[in-house]
C-alpha cells in the first residue's frame, strides 16, 4: 500500500517551487498538485478497502458470537439434562429411602 503513496508530509511542506517571470512556474505547481491529487486518490481507495474488509470483518465476529452464544447454550442443556437425572435420581432415592423407614415403622412398629 505505501508504494502508491507519491507524497510525504514533509515532502509537501517542504516543496519549493521556481519563480517564473510572473511567479511560480504553473507547470511545476500543476504536476505537484496531479501528484497530491494521486496520493488523496490512493488515501480515498485505501480507505474504502479498509472499511470493506472492516464490514467483513464485523459480520465474522458478529456470526461467530451467534455460534458461541449457540454453543454455550447447547452446553448449559447438556449440563441441565446430565444434572437433572442424577440430581433426581438422588431425591428419588432419598425419597424411596424415607418412604421404606416409615412403612417399616408402621409395619415393625404395629406388631410391637
Amino acid at each position: 500500500m505505501d508504494k502508491m503513496i507519491n507524497l510525504s508530509i514533509d515532502d509537501i511542506f517542504n516543496k519549493e517551487f521556481s519563480v517564473d517571470f510572473k511567479g511560480y512556474s504553473p507547470i511545476e505547481v500543476d504536476q505537484f498538485l496531479d501528484t497530491v491529487m494521486a496520493d488523496y486518490k490512493a488515501y480515498d481507495d485505501m480507505i474504502a478497502e479498509l472499511g470493506e474488509r472492516l464490514a467483513e470483518y464485523e459480520k465474522q465476529i458478529a456470526s461467530l458470537k451467534a455460534k458461541l452464544l449457540e454453543a454455550e447454550g447447547q452446553a448449559m442443556s447438556r449440563t441441565m439434562t446430565v444434572s437433572t437425572p442424577s440430581s433426581m435420581s438422588n431425591n428419588t432415592q432419598v425419597d424411596i429411602l424415607k418412604r421404606i423407614a416409615r412403612l417399616e415403622q408402621e409395619v415393625f412398629g404395629k406388631k410391637n
